[in-house]
């Protein structure tokens, strides 16, 4: 067999490998996908429902709710807010936007797939940026463990959350602006120039909050590579960030009144101006505190313990890919602003304490500190294929340390896999087995309540949003406050934890007799039960 022939073999290899990588990581990322279009949160219900709207409306302001403007806004989801009753969202508007514009063109079924497809974009690009700098081996293992990365893969499958999308469009913009592909068509390449400057505004787009970050990144690459970067590129890029940053502001105005207020910072009590008192959520460097030892503690439960297999490698890789002559002062430099980044984020989301579990003590993937640190995950898949490149070189024989390299990455795969789809209350097949039964609930509960019903809701918000309208929750005395008030307007339901006798004869014959109100079930589902809320 001939040298050419010898090469086209292994590229048909390789190219088979990685489509069955892209397809495993593909299919797997699909496991939520459901009939009744249920998500798991409620940023990816908020963001389904606005990216809807905007594919209908081109807009993210919806019709005034009259029921919520008469309880101060009080009538709207989580992730949500509500302002003289018009509901908007609760966050960013760059994935809704997105993705809704997208769904104007091929329907809303796109929302399940568009994540998975762009991380499969963004990991080629990856692999090839990592081959760039240090070897092609390790630039396609980086390939791989991108896209079978336990937070990556967890994060892709729920599809409609802000973040895989961010680092994704981060890291295309890297690959257009390092690799220029582009090149051969376009004169001097500039065309690769605007479109990483486009794509980078995109993830500001996505995520603005993470601006203080990726501006710290782009100065230390200026730093270090000076001589490479031109004022020509400079303004290419800058030129093609403006639409982006247009839409960011142009859209936080049309949707809040302002082009500095977001979801996070609208203050809903001001219905007059739909003025906000803070701009940005970032203007403070650590608007949740500086803790390091709480970010320590954090970082060990969530980016250590809890991957304990990809860690050692990590650590491994770092010194590995440090040492080496090829390349040294390309590698070390982004070694250096990996760590940096890393180590701000880690100060900056682990010195904030986040129990997304009703359980506080249940360390799993839905914990948000993983979602916040997926660039620290992904900086570290160059160095976890280095170190398994690395040991895999220490057999004696091209077979043996084929052999061995293949051991350690299905070793490797079998274990993301695992913690993905299958470790813990929150793994995606016990998720998936969630939205089943809160599909199977979400019906029922829609043929027993009229389309006018107000739904006093704990968590369920996310089952019966936009459906029904829900209010949260029912222990806040505000809430009882407003019922004899609801219940004149609308009828009022209860949706949660099952009431004991003890319970409901309590709020029968005292709490809610003092309202003339009465309670009355209607129905139960296993743990939880649906009541109605009624005058005598």
């Amino acid at each position: 067999m001939g040298f050419e022939e010898g090469r086209t073999r292994r590229e048909g290899w390789e190219r088979l490998a990685v489509c069955l990588v892209s397809l495993l990581f593909f299919v797997g990322s699909l496991v939520l996908v459901n009939p009744a279009r249920l998500t798991v949160s409620p940023d990816e219900t908020a963001n389904a429902y606005f990216a809807a709207l905007f594919s209908e409306t081109g807009s993210f302001r919806g019709a005034v709710d009259e029921l919520s403007a008469s309880f101060d806004g009080r009538v709207h989801p989580r992730s949500t807010v509500s302002v003289q009753g018009v509901l908007l969202p609760g966050s960013f508007l760059g994935l809704p936007f997105l993705y809704g514009a997208v769904a104007a063109a091929v329907g809303v079924w796109s929302f399940w797939i568009l994540t998975p497809l762009i991380t499969i974009a963004a990991a080629l690009a990856w692999g090839r940026v990592i081959e760039r700098f240090t070897r092609p081996l390790i630039g396609r293992l980086s390939f791989a463990l991108f896209l079978l990365h336990p937070a990556v893969w967890y994060y892709s499958a729920r599809s409609l959350m802000h973040n895989v999308l961010f680092v994704d469009l981060l890291v295309l913009s890297v690959w257009l602006w390092t690799l220029r592909p582009l090149k051969r068509t376009s004169a001097r390449g500039v065309v690769n120039d605007v479109f990483s400057g486009l794509l980078l505004g995109l993830a500001l787009f996505v995520r603005a909050s993470e601006a203080p970050w990726i501006a710290l990144a782009l100065l230390l690459a200026g730093a270090f590579w000076w001589r490479e970067v031109s004022l020509r590129r400079c303004m290419a890029a800058f030129l093609g960030m403006t639409p982006a940053l247009v839409l960011l502001f142009g859209m936080n105005a049309l949707t809040y009144g302002d082009p500095f207020t977001t979801g996070y910072t609208v203050q809903p009590a001001l219905v007059e101006t739909l003025q906000a008192t803070d701009t940005l959520d970032t203007v403070a460097l650590f608007p949740f505190g500086l803790r390091p030892e709480i970010a320590w503690q954090n970082l060990r439960t969530y980016g250590i313990e809890m991957f304990w297999w990809l860690s050692p490698l990590a650590l491994l890789g770092f010194f590995v890919l440090s040492a080496r002559k090829a390349h040294r002062r390309s590698v070390r430099a982004g070694l250096a602003i990996a760590a940096l980044i890393s180590l701000w984020l880690v100060l900056l989301y682990g010195s904030w304490e986040i129990h997304d579990n009703p359980d506080p003590m249940q360390a799993t993937m839905a914990n948000s500190y993983i979602r916040y640190w997926l660039p620290l995950f992904l900086f570290s898949t160059p160095l976890i294929a280095a170190a398994l490149v690395w040991i895999a070189e220490r057999g004696r024989s091209r077979l043996s340390r084929g052999v061995l390299l293949a051991t350690l990455c299905l070793l490797v795969a079998s274990f993301n896999v695992r913690v993905v789809f299958l470790q813990g209350e929150d793994a995606l097949l016990s998720m998936r087995g969630t939205l089943e039964s809160s599909a199977q609930i979400q019906a029922s509960v829609l043929r027993l309540t009229p389309g006018s019903a107000v739904i006093i809701v704990d968590r369920a918000d996310k089952i019966f949003f936009p459906h029904r309208r829900v209010w949260m929750t029912l222990r806040d005395e505000a809430t009882y406050a407003a019922m004899p008030e609801l219940v004149r307007q609308a009828p009022l339901y209860y949706y949660g934890i099952t009431l004991p006798e003890a319970d409901m004869a309590y709020l029968n014959e005292a709490r809610l007799k003092r309202m003339n109100l009465q309670i009355e079930l209607v129905e139960t589902y296993d743990q939880e039960s649906l009541y109605r809320l009624w005058q005598p």
